[in-house]
């Protein structure tokens, strides 16, 4: 296609789609931009080209980035359209052919290729500029003055690909086997982060427990992260649990700025719809392992998530995965329904539930989970809890918030957040660290009352 004349001033907004794992790569696309001297803004109407980072994981993510793609392309018709990502790297062929008005696609590998053409068209001639970075920052994450951190927290991407072989996954075939990033590749992400102000950083991968490098194994990269005064927490995301052991719970247990919280993936508890999703393990295995950690680690909080409704599920296998999800006592869980992934070994299974029964045990399980969160939450009321602020109080909070913030039990975007209320602390702003006392659960958040502040 002819390319559309550049009719802005050279620069470059970046749209994220997807998972952490996606903002890590665009957070490490921004400062790569902004070090080969290409402006990346802001306001996408200021964009003289216009970058999507996509997701092609399951049908619903597709259906997503392609909607955003035919979003932008109308929305911003002055700027070159660039697209990346999963979705490309799994869908090329067909993308090119059915969206012409895009004006470059680059699979997970091009980020060179990509770079090297934004370059050529939108930054040989800017220079570097002191607002190069930041445009990766959800909204949510900004202050409503501008002033202050972007963002509270960051995604580090350790490692990418996965081999582990579950028949219902396409990631393997999309990133193909497991790679650790090497740590100064991990270690230019945290300072990039940090020099943008966040103080928690979010490890994630397919399965950041397996991290190797130089010698160095997860929790010595763990360690090494931690030596930055800037750090107030570590957490880890996607940890595997086949490789969640005693040794991994009791040194989580004793580094200080790494938050007691494991994010593991059960997917379902019945040994015979494990099996044929090819994972290991069962409820009585799943149970001990949650027993021992909390048992090394009292405050621990857990999440996990669930497929219901693969192929072969019977209300047997549902009312096992059931009782399994009362007696683990989840802080923060997700229910989904089974997608047949092109090109995975489950697509081609027989005795797929219906779709109206699939909506029927999805709503079944959820209630559970829904009430085993707000236990968790009111288990929390009268205690004294640490909050790192994320954002000012909008109109959207309830009376009397004056910040949003988190606590250690709560990750980034997935879980519950912490209103603060009463008097605001002084100087309290994103990025303060916050001491209070928890007084009312609301569904899933938490309501605390401040009593000291530490500023960022």
């Amino acid at each position: 296609m002819n390319p559309r004349p550049l009719t802005t001033a050279p620069g470059v907004h970046i749209i994220t789609l997807g998972c952490p794992k996606n903002e890590a790569d665009s957070r490490t696309l921004t400062r790569r931009l902004a070090s080969e001297g290409i402006r990346v803004v802001e306001e996408p109407l200021e964009a003289s080209h216009v970058l999507l980072n996509t997701c092609g994981f399951i049908e619903d993510a597709r259906k997503e980035s392609i909607g955003a793609i035919l979003e932008a392309a109308a929305a911003y018709p002055t700027a070159r359209l660039h697209v990346m990502g999963c979705l490309v790297e799994r869908y090329r062929a067909e993308l090119e052919e059915g969206l012409p008005e895009v004006h470059g696609w680059y699979g997970l590998t091009e980020l060179g290729a990509l770079t090297a053409i934004l370059q050529a068209e939108a930054g040989a001639a800017v220079g570097r500029e002191s607002d190069a970075v930041g445009s990766v920052i959800p909204a949510s994450d900004q202050t409503s003055s501008g002033s202050g951190p972007l963002s509270a927290h960051a995604y580090v991407k350790i490692s990418d690909g996965c081999d582990h072989l579950c028949s219902f996954c396409a990631i393997p075939n999309i990133k193909g086997p497991y790679h650790s990033l090497a740590p100064d590749e991990v270690i230019e992400q945290v300072e990039g982060a940090l020099d943008t102000g966040a103080r928690e950083l979010v490890l994630v991968g397919q399965d950041t427990t397996l991290w190797h490098a130089d010698g160095m194994d997860l929790l010595d990269l763990v360690a090494l992260i931690s030596e930055d005064e800037r750090v107030l927490r570590v957490r880890l995301m996607y940890l595997q649990p086949e490789h969640v052991d005693d040794r991994f719970l009791t040194a989580m247990a004793g580094y200080p700025k790494l938050c007691r919280y494991l994010d593991i993936p059960f997917q379902h508890a019945h040994r015979d719809i494990l099996r044929a999703m090819g994972r290991r393990g069962d409820a009585t295995a799943y149970l001990r392992l949650l027993e021992r950690a909390r048992s090394i680690m009292p405050d621990v909080s857990v999440r996990s998530t669930f497929i219901v409704g693969f192929p072969g599920e019977t209300e047997e296998h549902v009312e096992a995965l059931a009782d399994f999800m009362r007696a683990a006592r989840f802080d923060h869980a997700g229910a989904f329904a089974f997608s047949a992934e092109e090109g995975t070994p489950a697509a081609t299974l027989s005795k797929r539930p219906s779709a109206r029964v699939v909506r029927q045990r999805m709503s079944y399980v959820s209630a559970i989970l829904a009430e085993s969160a707000e236990h968790a939450c009111r288990a929390r009321l009268g205690e004294r809890v640490e909050v790192l602020i994320d954002a000012p109080a909008d109109a959207d909070t309830p009376e009397g918030t004056v910040a949003i913030g988190r606590t250690r039990a709560q990750a980034p975007d997935v879980d519950g957040v912490t209103y603060l209320v009463g008097q605001p602390p002084p100087r309290a702003a994103v990025g303060d660290r916050v001491q209070a006392v928890v007084v009312e659960a609301i569904g899933h958040d938490l309501v605390a009352e401040p009593d000291a502040i530490e500023p960022a």
